[in-house]
């Protein structure tokens, strides 16, 4: 039952990003936004390309720690496979320290 909790949890995120988004003097849309696409990037393939291209163009290490943050939530809710697939989308997307 707490795989379920996940999805449930992005999907009111999103929502509630996007009511952020249309009222002016609250500017947490796009983050919580961000945020949704990263606990739901593990289900859909578009999402990972997003997140992985996100990574790669943050130098700050933000992405890479909200990644590590939203998997050790797939591990509280027993789901391994999909916080090890959320892992991995931010390990073969790190960007390189020469650049």
């Amino acid at each position: 039952m707490k795989k379920y909790i996940i999805p449930g949890i992005a999907f009111l995120v999103f929502i509630a990003g996007l009511a952020s988004m249309m009222v002016p003097f609250i500017p947490l849309g796009w983050l919580l936004i961000a945020l949704s696409s990263l606990l739901i990037a593990p289900y859909l393939p578009f999402v990972r390309k997003f997140i992985g291209w996100l990574s790669k163009i943050d130098k700050t290490g933000f992405v890479e720690k909200a990644g590590e943050k939203a998997a050790k939530l797939y591990y509280w809710a027993d789901d391994a496979k999909r916080a090890k697939n959320l892992e991995a989308i931010l390990e073969e997307n790190k960007p390189s320290k020469n650049t």
